[in-house]
């Protein structure tokens, strides 16, 4: 029985510092070329698990620009959006529902001086210009 509420009270713990990781803060992905054309991401993932994406693209003759925002949530390490229906309006047009992305940074066992930006990495999304973006963590 001692065996048993010891290795309850250990996975517990573990539990606890699992879900105490912090993914929120603000990552960007912004590009200007030679030509003049910017392609400029950002998404704000807020400590109250609610996110706000804006996406502003500029081709040289033209400009498009889109949003979003909903809640998110991690499972096994992966981030999932929502976007519930209320969310959606004529400013917050994409809808995140079935997205998902990874935090990628440093491991803390990497003892090395290699740097390693932290990033968020989406893997699945119905939002074409979302899925396989990389974003950098703005420190």
């Amino acid at each position: 029985m001692k065996q048993l509420l010891l290795l309850f009270l250990l996975n517990f713990n573990v539990n606890l510092i699992a879900q105490t990781e912090d993914f929120s803060g603000t990552y960007v992905f912004y590009n200007k070329s030679i030509k003049g054309e910017i392609v400029d991401y950002k998404i704000q993932l807020n400590e109250d698990q609610t996110f706000i994406f804006t996406s502003y693209v500029y081709n040289g003759m033209n400009e498009y620009r889109s949003n979003g925002k909903g809640t998110w949530k991690v499972e096994n390490k992966t981030l999932k959006f929502t976007t519930e229906p209320a969310d959606i309006n004529k400013e917050y047009t994409l809808n995140f529902t079935g997205t998902t992305a990874r935090v990628i940074k440093k491991s803390p066992r990497d003892t090395s001086d290699k740097v390693v930006p932290t990033t968020l990495q989406f893997y699945k999304s119905e939002i074409r210009i979302i899925e396989n973006l990389k974003l950098l963590l703005k420190e």
